[in-house]
């Protein structure tokens, strides 16, 4: 049954009194977590909180790899517990890899980022079924100091 509103919401279609892209429940969790992951924290002003504090991580000086990686993922599971809870059980695999922009400048890319793959596990409560999600971001090359 398709009783939630899609991502982004076009308020032009309420307010002319027509329909509305409706999804289930299952694409509208992955709508949601997908919002909170790319949400900076006091982006959304009716909740400051509502977001990802990983973003505050961007550009940051690492020491070692592993242990930033292990912190982005319970920042994103700490995110994602408070801000969906219609599922339960949440697991988060991040794999981190290199990753070069198609800009070149004599057969060298200008720039470098790391790519990280997101795998998002979870129990959507009201169905008592299985949710995957994956997400794909390119963040800030990491300085290891």
């Amino acid at each position: 049954m398709k009783d939630f509103y899609t991502i982004p919401l076009n308020t032009r279609l309420l307010i002319e009194k027509q329909k509305h892209p409706r999804c289930d429940l299952k694409d509208s969790v992955q709508m949601n977590i997908h919002l909170i992951i790319r949400t900076h924290f006091k982006e959304y002003r009716y909740d400051n909180s509502y977001g990802c504090m990983m973003w505050n991580k961007d550009y940051s000086t690492v020491t070692n790899v592993s242990q930033w990686s292990d912190e982005i993922k319970e920042l994103m599971l700490s995110s994602i517990e408070k801000n969906e809870l219609r599922i339960s059980n949440v697991k988060i695999d991040l794999t981190l890899e290199d990753a070069e922009i198609s800009e070149h400048y004599k057969d060298h890319p200008l720039k470098l980022k790391k790519k990280i793959t997101i795998h998002i596990t979870g129990i959507i409560k009201y169905l008592n079924e299985p949710l995957e999600h994956f997400e794909y971001l390119f963040f800030s090359p990491l300085s290891i100091g």
